[in-house]
């Protein structure tokens, strides 16, 4: 059940790319107890993704700043990393954490750990000291790498550790268990030996967000993380199927403008470029004028990151400023571009650069669904099909059971590429992962061509007075007012009605657009009861979390402060 049968999409030249034989021939496995679909001819680890072919091996592969490394460089890094892992007495299955900016040695670590067959805790680089010490604790790794300024987080704490701690990128190198990137790589006499890494062997433990009390830690396989980026290829290449091949004026490159420490950063821009011999340009943090001055200088081909980020770049006043004609597509993940989005993409570009999104979450190693172009602009509020062959995505109740077309309910999510399980945590595993089936804790629906509508979170749904209203839905109203440029929509406590909603906006520059503008505009939209009973408005960007999503959970709190302060007066 679920999305329909995938062969069911596909053309008949696509039909033999996945044909016995072809390319990216499917087979079924047993996984987690499970029956999956997979690629017969994946790579079998990591290790055997990362040697470069005599394509791609003196071409750029990670560009940092003044800094150029082609594919040959990081192949021999990340044996000098797993070399040296191996003189420290780091064994396959060992936690090995990373907490850093996105340097080029947070590449070649994480390559490194995997080839190894280690398990690469990437950790949040904005967490406190006591969050990183809750990271390293929880995982129970003792060895981890850092940049100064998560070494001076952890360094109270080195004596209550006992860590091999590599410093990257600082002089300070002071501290029990302290050595300098240079003198870790220094441990590895020579290329390390092959190490044959089983596909199922434990290779990431992302954490979440952080919603919860403490973020938990998302366990993926060697071969969940491949099938995740395979199958962006694949879908890519069974779109394309059949078409007359088209002479691209640029080699393929990319903008790393999230962190690592993410399934979009690290799966998305990062991962999946080995494959495809493209190059990766990294930043220091996001800046939109930087942003464009890499396109213009590496030309930059395809551009993704969160929705606001995409927007924020063809709303610069300095895009006109620069030679942007590389650019081919432009996207953000983790829901739907706001229509508007895609619109502006268009207009700004004058239609030579493309809008898409996706959809994914840390448990499915960010791959679930993907649409652009045309069908984006024809459904701009989807996050479209399953990408083929692997994904299969149903739409249920509370109790399981799945839905009729155009019903809501939890999205849920099956293919090889789905994590393993929450760290230490057999109770939340279970309670979202079924018989391969990842509950999302998101809500949609799909239409009879299998397109997928996401509508809200299940813990994100405002219950007014009995009545269910989505806060995407009310979010995407406000986003289409001119005027505003950001708002996040959330419920707060209300004595009688339970919650009530509550919205806060950020104006576009130079505009003056009210609270009672706002209210006004939503209600020719929408349902009385959907209005927001309060609203703020801003200047300037608001809140982000570490993915750069809107920190919406921040924003609430301030709210219901305001409201309280606004009682006792």
């Amino acid at each position: 059940m679920g999305s329909a049968p995938w062969q069911s999409w596909l053309s008949p030249a696509a039909a033999e790319l996945v044909a016995p034989g072809g390319p990216y021939e499917v087979v079924e496995a047993q996984i987690n107890g499970a029956r999956l679909r997979v690629f017969k001819n994946a790579p079998r680890n990591l290790g055997e993704l990362y040697e470069p072919t005599p394509e791609s091996a003196g071409k750029d592969f990670f560009v940092y700043d003044d800094e150029r490394y082609t594919f040959a460089d990081a192949a021999a890094r990340a044996g000098q990393v797993c070399a040296s892992l191996q003189a420290l007495g780091v064994a396959p299955g060992d936690r090995v954490g990373i907490a850093m900016r996105n340097y080029p040695e947070w590449v070649w670590a994480f390559m490194g750990i995997t080839r190894l067959g280690a398990v690469a805790v990437a950790m949040n680089a904005w967490w406190s000291s006591e969050e990183l010490i809750y990271g390293i604790e929880d995982s129970g790794l003792q060895t981890m790498f850092v940049d100064r300024e998560r070494l001076e987080h952890v360094a109270p704490y080195l004596d209550e550790q006992s860590l091999n701690v590599i410093a990257v990128r600082t002089e300070h190198t002071s501290g029990r268990g302290v050595m300098s990137w240079d003198r870790f790589v220094g441990l590895a006499q020579s290329a390390s030996a092959a190490v044959d890494v089983d596909p199922d062997a434990n290779a990431l433990l992302l954490y979440t967000s952080g919603s919860t009390a403490h973020p938990k830690g998302v366990v993926s396989t060697q071969r969940a993380i491949i099938h995740a980026l395979l199958g962006w290829e694949a879908g890519a290449a069974l779109a394309a199927a059949g078409r007359a091949p088209r002479q691209a004026a640029y080699p393929p490159a990319m903008i790393l403008t999230v962190p690592l420490f993410h399934v979009t950063g690290l799966h998305v821009q990062l991962l999946s470029s080995f494959r495809s011999g493209r190059k990766v340009v990294g930043m220091y943090k996001w800046d939109v004028d930087k942003a464009l001055s890499i396109i213009e200088r590496e030309r930059i081909t395809l551009f993704s990151g969160v929705p606001t980020m995409a927007y924020e770049l063809v709303r610069s006043p300095s895009y006109g400023d620069y030679d942007l004609s590389s650019l081919k597509s432009m996207s953000g993940g983790g829901a739907a571009l706001v229509p508007e989005h895609s619109r502006k993409i268009q207009e700004r570009s004058g239609g030579k650069v493309a809008p898409g999104t996706g959809y994914g979450m840390t448990e499915t190693n960010g791959l679930a669904t993907s649409v652009g172009g045309r069908e984006l602009l024809a459904r701009p509020k989807s996050v479209g099909r399953p990408m083929p062959p692997l994904v299969d995505i149903k739409i249920v109740d509370g109790d399981g059971n799945e839905v009729a077309r155009g019903q809501s309910g939890e999205i849920w999510i099956r293919g090889p590429m789905n994590f393993s399980g929450y760290w230490n945590r057999p109770e939340a595993t279970a309670e979202t992962l079924t018989d391969g089936w990842v509950h999302t804790g998101d809500v949609g629906h799909m239409d009879d061509e299998d397109y997928l509508f996401i509508t809200d979170r299940l813990k994100d749904m405002v219950i007014r007075g009995g009545e269910n209203i989505g806060c995407q839905e009310v979010e995407a109203v406000i986003l289409d007012h001119p005027k505003v440029a950001e708002c996040a929509v959330f419920g707060v406590p209300h004595p009688r009605l339970g919650e009530t909603l509550a919205a806060v906006a950020s104006r576009t520059p130079d505009s003056d657009i009210t609270p009672g503008e706002i209210k006004s505009f939503v209600a020719e939209h929408l349902a009385r009861f959907k209005v927001p009973e309060h609203v703020w408005v801003r200047d300037g960007q608001l809140p982000r979390i570490a993915s750069g999503k809107i920190f919406k959970r921040e924003l609430r709190k301030e709210a219901i402060d305001k409201l309280a302060a606004q009682q006792a007066d």
